[in-house]
């Protein structure tokens, strides 16, 4: 049995995402969705190999807690750790580690990552 050692959990949450490459290199922007979210980083499926040795930017959008909300997209300063080809899903799953976040990014994330617990605890399946 292998036992996970991570500095913060992991929360399967399905929130868009897009992986913006820096102008230098001269890449479209790649759109997906993520399988796990933690305070440190992501797991993400998208249609393409993504490969790059800077980091790159991330546009996360978490879904609304409520309806009359407005959408927050957090932004944050990425590196990517892996991309592998998840056959099973016909699309290629990226690991990102989370390096810096814009603003008040990281408040968001928290956020939105403690009321997806709560809404777990009490029998309501997240969004």
């Amino acid at each position: 049995m292998s036992i996970e050692n991570r500095e913060s959990s992991r929360h399967y949450a399905r929130w868009r995402i897009a992986i913006v490459f820096d102008e230098t290199e001269n890449r479209p922007t790649i759109h997906g969705h993520t399988h796990d979210v933690s305070l440190r980083g992501a797991s993400v499926y998208t249609e393409y190999n993504v490969v790059s040795n800077t980091p790159v930017t991330v546009l996360l959008s978490p879904p609304l807690a409520h309806e009359g909300e407005q959408q927050k997209i957090i932004e944050i300063r990425t590196q990517l750790a892996y991309s592998v080809y998840a056959g099973s899903n016909y699309c290629f799953r990226v690991g990102l580690d989370f390096i810096k976040f814009k603003n008040d990014g990281l408040r968001i994330l928290k956020d939105k990552l403690d009321n997806q617990i709560l809404l777990s605890s009490i029998g309501v399946k997240p969004a």
